[in-house]
């Protein structure tokens, strides 16, 4: 019996919400019945008189005045009930007694309708008989409809009618007693139906409306804490361009209040903001060419000026309709992207520029080279090309340290600046060498005397860390036309004329002559040497671990060649590499190296992932893609990982993209080297399918020391992840390095504090024993990295 009970209790009830909520719905309730309680309290008096006055001479008149005083007590407890809501403020919340006194109101006034037939049972008027039968039918349907918010009541009160009208049929018997009586309940049975469906069909709505709110409440919430919190500011302008929602952050940005915001079209507030330069007009009339065309539109960049300088916003914003279609408006997002753009434009800076002195770069050296010689030879204008040499540097960098040579750098550069001219470029060519371009050259005399006077003040005596150095540089001078009529020749001249200079001791200049071409000799036998290397079997390939900064796991190796020749010992690839390209042996050699990577990579335990450099020569190759393809089959899927650098990319930039997404193909990774040291990386980022960007060493180098390295490396990670690309920074060199590395969620180290390059039967025992090691790896002694 309890059992059944629970069951219909179950099924009775409207809704299963927590006791905030079902008050707040009971309250609703309450006010849906009293919403029709003077209507049908003004019916129920209506019928407290109409009844008496009909059927005063066929009944007793004290039972029809008993009744109708209690219709009327009942509906004027039902009037005082409304009049007490009305007055007051509205419900928030209504208890269960509340839902009780209705369902005992609605008890009793059912009680009196069911009576009613019962007092009627008697009557001989047809006319009377009819009256009554229509009065109870019809107070059956209005009755449960009004209560139908309060299912219970509605039923007690439909009931208790009802059963009266059966009583009374079965108390006055005749042939059409049964089918009245079964008529009269499949009528109560239908209204009853209709108030269970229609309570049933409120309370759902209840419900909806209840997540709702709740979902409005907590979007609001977010929306308050983002704008609130964020670094975005959200904005909303109508069709007529004016803000519709203005939070205090967006006022403040723009640096006026509410009022102010609301005051006129949002063209016209920001036109004074813009800032005044063709660029900012470009992209201010872009902006406003969308919102005239209604589009929606993303990453749309506005560049403002204020008080605090010049700021980059992003805006993105979408189209807002009507139901019917038309245009509302929009609602958007603005983004300060000042930092990024301004380390966008220190990145593109540092493709021309020296990190280290801000002095041109070889490639921007090169490219004004090439635009001064362009043409005819006879009618170029004369000028000289300088490069220079700090005497000993490699001392004072290995004795006192990379901080204080790139000081001595730093110095060099600025006095190279202070006796240039105004004409003269001024550049960095790598490590210690610079460049000076002399356009409309004096001639050889005079422009001695300009020679002797760098010389002079190169040689004053500076003061780097509390200590004195001398200055002292080789210089070597080649003029063209004479010395040549392109980059390339004027180049080389110049170079032969410094080692000159330095051969002679030093701290002098020389002019290049013929002559001295006998000492580039050296270098055409050492290409002649290299073009045997190979089938000699002088080339060898040492693997440089790289280092998952998360766990230190070992994740991979660099493959790195090496050229051991009798005649001229060691010669690092940074020597030997240049001539093998120039000399054509580098599509050779390279498939040597990525034959011999694969090939000792296939023994390794866990399959690290082996990383080999790229020429692009190799890449111009028909069947380079077959080949890699052939090699890595070997090994696990997406072991190999080809390196290239930005060079690699310049020539055929197509042909490149279409080589590099076969290699994809193949299951082969691709990687970015020496990302941001030259030409434009951050074109090829869009363009090319890259999985790792290699960040340079020389910015790792300056990361602990450096504002602007660590906001650079940031904005490096935050391309790469913004791309999906990894990251691996190269040189790491000292703990700090690695912490700061890892703090900022670059995946992958390599450098000289996790091992020096390793020959191929080296790599085996070191895995072994690096797992052995603890998760820190101890600082290595290494004083630098190898190429």
């Amino acid at each position: 019996m309890v059992d059944w009970l629970n069951r219909l209790r179950q099924h009775a009830s409207l809704y299963d919400v927590n006791d905030e909520q079902a008050g707040a719905f009971r309250a609703q309730q309450m006010q849906a019945v009293l919403g029709l309680t003077p209507l049908a309290m003004s019916i129920q008096l209506l019928c407290a008189l109409v009844v008496p006055l009909a059927l005063w001479q066929q009944l007793r008149h004290d039972a029809l005045l008993l009744w109708s005083c209690a219709i009327t007590a009942l509906a004027t407890v039902s009037f005082r009930a409304w009049w007490q809501s009305r007055s007051g403020p509205p419900r928030r919340t209504a208890s269960t007694r509340s839902l009780r006194r209705v369902i005992l109101h609605a008890a009793l006034l059912g009680s009196l309708w069911g009576l009613l037939p019962l007092l009627c049972h008697d009557l001989a008027d047809a006319d009377a008989r009819y009256f009554v039968g229509l009065l109870v039918t019809g107070m059956v349907c209005a009755g449960g409809f009004a209560l139908a918010a309060v299912p219970v009541a509605g039923t007690l009160f439909v009931a208790l009618v009802g059963s009266g009208a059966a009583v009374a049929l079965a108390w006055r018997g005749g042939a059409l007693a049964p089918a009245f009586a079964l008529q009269l309940g499949g009528y109560s049975a239908i209204v009853v139906y209709t108030v269970w469906a229609s309570a049933r069909m409120m309370a759902a709505r209840m419900v909806a409306e209840a997540r709702a709110s709740h979902q409005n409440d907590v979007i609001s919430l977010l929306l308050r804490d983002f704008e609130d919190h964020a670094t975005d500011l959200l904005w909303e302008l109508d069709a007529d361009y004016r803000f519709v929602h203005v939070s205090p952050r967006l006022a403040l940005a723009l640096n006026m209040d509410e009022v102010q915001l609301r005051s006129a079209p949002a063209l016209q507030l920001l036109e004074p903001v813009v800032a005044q330069d063709d660029e900012a007009a470009r992209l201010w009339a872009d902006l406003k060419a969308l919102l005239q065309r209604r589009e929606s539109f993303r990453d749309q960049t506005l560049i403002a000026q204020s008080k605090a300088g010049r700021k980059w916003w992003s805006l993105s914003a979408r189209r807002l309709t009507d139901h019917q279609g038309g245009f509302k408006g929009w609602r958007g997002v603005a983004s300060d992207i000042t930092e990024r753009q301004k380390a966008m434009q220190r990145l593109n800076w540092l493709a021309h520029n020296d990190a280290l002195t801000g002095l041109v770069n070889r490639t921007q050296l090169r490219s004004l080279l090439e635009g001064l010689l362009t043409g005819d030879p006879s009618s170029t204008q004369p000028l000289a090309l300088i490069v220079l040499d700090l005497d000993g540097f490699k001392h004072v960098n290995d004795s006192k340290g990379h901080a204080t040579g790139d000081q001595l750098l730093q110095v060099f550069g600025q006095r190279l600046l202070a006796t240039a001219r105004r004409s003269d470029a001024v550049a960095r060519l790598g490590g210690d060498e610079f460049a000076i371009v002399v356009q409309s050259a004096p001639e050889p005399a005079a422009l001695a005397q300009m020679l002797e006077r760098l010389l002079n003040s190169l040689a004053e005596p500076c003061r780097v860390d509390g200590q004195l150095f001398a200055l002292r540089a080789s210089l070597g001078v080649a003029l063209a036309p004479a010395d040549g009529c392109d980059a390339d020749t004027l180049m080389n001249h110049a170079d032969i004329a410094m080692y000159a200079a330095k051969h002679a001791g030093g701290h002098q200049y020389c002019f290049f002559n013929p002559a001295l071409a006998e000492s580039g000799r050296r270098r055409v036998a050492m290409t002649q040497a290299l073009r045997g290397a190979l089938s000699r079997g002088e080339f060898r390939l040492v693997y440089q671990p790289q280092v998952s900064s998360q766990d230190w796991h070992v994740s991979g190796f660099e493959a790195l060649i090496r050229w051991r020749n009798p005649e001229y010992g060691e010669v690092g690839p940074a020597d030997f590499v240049p001539m093998a390209e120039a000399a054509g042996l580098m599509p050779a050699i390279g498939d040597w190296v990525l034959a011999q990577a694969c090939a000792d990579a296939a023994d390794w335990p866990g399959a690290p992932q082996i990383s080999i450099n790229v020429s692009a020569t190799q890449l111009d190759r028909p069947d380079f893609v077959a080949r890699v393809e052939e090699l890595a089959a070997r090994l696990a899927p997406g072991q190999v990982e080809l390196e290239i650098t930005e060079s690699t990319l310049i020539n055929d930039a197509d042909a490149a993209v279409a080589i590099l997404r076969s290699l994809r193909a193949c299951g082969v990774r691709i990687a970015l080297d020496d990302f941001g040291t030259g030409y434009s990386a951050l074109g090829y980022l869009r363009r090319f399918p890259f999985d790792t960007l290699k960040i340079d060493r020389s910015f790792v180098k300056d990361l602990t020391r450096d504002g602007e390295a660590q906001v650079l490396v940031d904005a490096i990670l935050a391309m790469a992840r913004a791309l999906g690309m990894s990251a691996v920074a190269e040189g790491v060199e000292s703990q700090t390095e690695a912490d700061l590395l890892r703090a900022k969620g670059c995946e992958t180290l390599q450098g000289y504090l996790f091992s020096r390059p390793l020959e191929a039967d080296q790599v085996a025992p070191f895995l072994a024993g690096w797992r052995t090691r603890a998760q820190t790896p101890p600082p290595a002694t290494a004083p630098a990295n190898e190429g």
